[in-house]
């Protein structure tokens, strides 16, 4: 009797294109929150990256070329500029 040939068929994997995958990645991806932003997040928590803590925004203002904002746990103002404020902690994905 002469052997039979059975041939298995491979599932092949959808090629994904190289900018798709970027694109998917970035969708994914924690953005800053920008500074035409703040004023939909003032009393919410953010994401402080500097202090690595959960901060509540309490405020912001621009006085010439220095942009602050303030939390409730402090009483001072700090630079917008020298943090990154998310809306979900910095490395988790959406």
């Amino acid at each position: 009797m002469p052997k039979s040939k059975v041939t298995k068929t491979k599932k092949i994997p959808k090629k994904i294109d190289n900018e798709e995958k970027q694109q998917i990645q970035e969708e994914q991806e924690a953005k800053p929150i920008k500074w035409n932003e703040l004023d939909q997040y003032i009393g919410q928590p953010l994401w402080d990256t500097r202090e690595k803590r959960w901060r509540i925004l309490d405020g912001y203002r621009r006085m010439q070329n220095t942009y602050s904002v303030t939390f409730s746990d402090i009483a001072d103002w700090v630079s917008f500029n020298d943090r990154c404020l998310y809306l979900e902690e910095e490395g988790q994905t959406i």
